[in-house]
């Protein structure tokens, strides 16, 4: 059995987040048969996907069309050629080494979030861009950073303010994933550090000052530009990048 990463990876690269999503966690074995396919001694495979079981019954429900993307993904990585395997079919089933959720517990909610939500988040930001809505995209780019601080707390078993301001909430996170300034002896690392800091409380004042949270003020109005949404948009996304990461180092887990 392998890990699904690079599928994973091709499926955000050809926009069908969702698809990838779905395989997240999942492991695949290529079962080959001697039936001959449609290259010179090519073998019809089938990709059997194991998948945790809270994932299984989401997959057994994609459409035909979404099992031939899965598929077509697949080829890239195993290409149709003479005297080798042919994929064409697929099958989900249970991998029976995931742990089953039990009933009486909530399923942590960072369960939906990876590099993969980052990467629809920020699309979703793009398309406001494209559309000139850049006050839009920099509430979405907000968001998103307090989306990821929140879900971060909550699996942590963290008590925090649903209200709080995302700096606050920033700060908190900071400490659970040991990126906090004072953290660290290094002067380096505290510079690198303040500076994520300094990117959250800057990231905040544009909002505050640039963006539709909140009301306009006849006598003092900032508009937004399409350099200010694309700013907000690309140190959102690195910083959600940077706190995930150190989240999978912090729980030793791989990032998909």
């Amino acid at each position: 059995m392998w890990a699904t990463d690079k599928i994973i990876h091709i499926l955000t690269y050809r926009n069908r987040p969702k698809l990838a999503q779905a395989l997240r966690g999942s492991k695949y074995n290529l079962n080959e048969t001697s039936t001959y396919g449609s290259r010179l001694y090519s073998r019809l495979t089938t990709v059997e996907v194991y998948a945790p079981i809270h994932k299984h019954d989401q997959l057994q429900k994609l459409s035909d069309e979404d099992k031939a993307e899965i598929i077509s993904a697949f080829r890239v990585l195993y290409p149709i050629r003479d005297n080798d395997i042919e994929i064409n079919w697929i099958e989900f089933l249970v991998d029976p080494e995931s742990p089953i959720p039990k009933p009486s517990r909530q399923v942590s909610r960072l369960n939906e979030i990876d590099f993969v939500y980052i990467t629809e988040q920020v699309s979703k930001c793009d398309e406001k861009i494209a559309s000139a809505d850049f006050e839009g995209a920099i509430t979405n780019a907000r968001n998103l950073l307090e989306s990821m601080c929140k879900y971060i707390l909550d699996d942590a078993n963290e008590i925090y303010d649903e209200k709080a301001d995302l700096s606050v909430l920033y700060r908190q996170t900071s400490q659970v994933l040991s990126m906090h300034p004072s953290q660290y002896a290094e002067k380096s690392f505290r510079q690198i550090l303040s500076g994520c800091f300094n990117i959250v409380n800057g990231l905040a004042a544009i909002r505050n000052e640039l963006s539709d949270a909140h009301g306009k003020s006849r006598t003092r109005h900032y508009k937004s530009d399409e350099r200010h949404a694309m700013f907000a948009v690309g140190v959102a996304k690195s910083l959600a990048d940077f706190m995930y990461a150190s989240y999978m180092d912090r729980t030793k887990k791989t990032p998909n």
